[in-house]
């Protein structure tokens, strides 16, 4: 039996196809990667900008409206950002420095609404930036949201019952943004574990279950008090 043969120009769209597919998977990691450092760069260098740009004048210096006058008054700006944030965090951690962020906190948590916004907000930075702290201990899978359909889940810690009980906190993330999503209690017994690391299973979570791990190892080890 003779094999069909494709036209030649199947497989000249098939070819150009994936050579574009995959010129397309090196740029635009690096567009993403360089509109989110412009991003950054612009938000904390756009704080104290208008600052540079007054004391430049005054000593003289008349900005143009060319993007090169503004790309180094952005940079000075940048530089003076991290410069101040320093001197705050030498403040901060000294007796008075101390004295008077307690005073100031807790003018904030009398204060009505503020104090919600202010709690929240400085729990999630404190998650996310010391890194003392490990908000998710280990990765593993549960039922959710109904029996039968299993998600990729953060253990997060624990609590213990009036009875003696104990349950285990799991945090349920979406996707791709896992800064939000459920909070369950379950037993030790309901639990699967992995073998994935919690860089792995937010590589998974952000990308869609794209960026899974070559093998995924699954235990059902019903730990106690853990």
């Amino acid at each position: 039996m003779d094999v069909e043969r494709k036209p030649i120009t199947y497989n000249l769209k098939k070819s150009v196809r994936r050579r574009l597919v995959a010129g397309l998977l090196v740029v635009l990691p690096v567009f993403v990667t360089f509109f989110v450092i412009k991003f950054v760069f612009n938000l904390l260098g756009g704080i104290l900008s208008p600052v540079v740009r007054k004391t430049l004048i005054l000593m003289g210096y008349v900005p143009g409206h060319f993007r090169f006058d503004d790309f180094i008054i952005t940079s000075f700006a940048l530089i003076l950002t991290f410069v101040l944030l320093y001197f705050i965090g030498v403040f901060a951690t000294n007796v008075i420095g101390k004295f008077m962020l307690n005073f100031f906190e807790g003018v904030l948590h009398k204060t009505p609404i503020i104090n919600n916004i202010y709690k929240s907000s400085k729990k999630l930075i404190e998650l996310v930036s010391l890194p003392g702290r490990k908000a998710f201990k280990r990765v593993v899978i549960v039922e959710f949201p109904r029996a039968g359909m299993k998600v990729i889940s953060f253990v997060t810690g624990g609590i213990k019952c009036n009875d003696g009980a104990e349950l285990t906190s799991v945090f349920i993330p979406t996707t791709p943004n896992p800064t939000s999503g459920f909070l369950i209690y379950l037993p030790e017994k309901d639990i699967v574990e992995t073998n994935m690391t919690i860089e792995e299973g937010m590589k998974l979570i952000v990308s869609g279950s794209i960026l899974v791990p070559e093998e995924i190892e699954f235990s059902r080890k019903g730990r106690q008090g853990s």
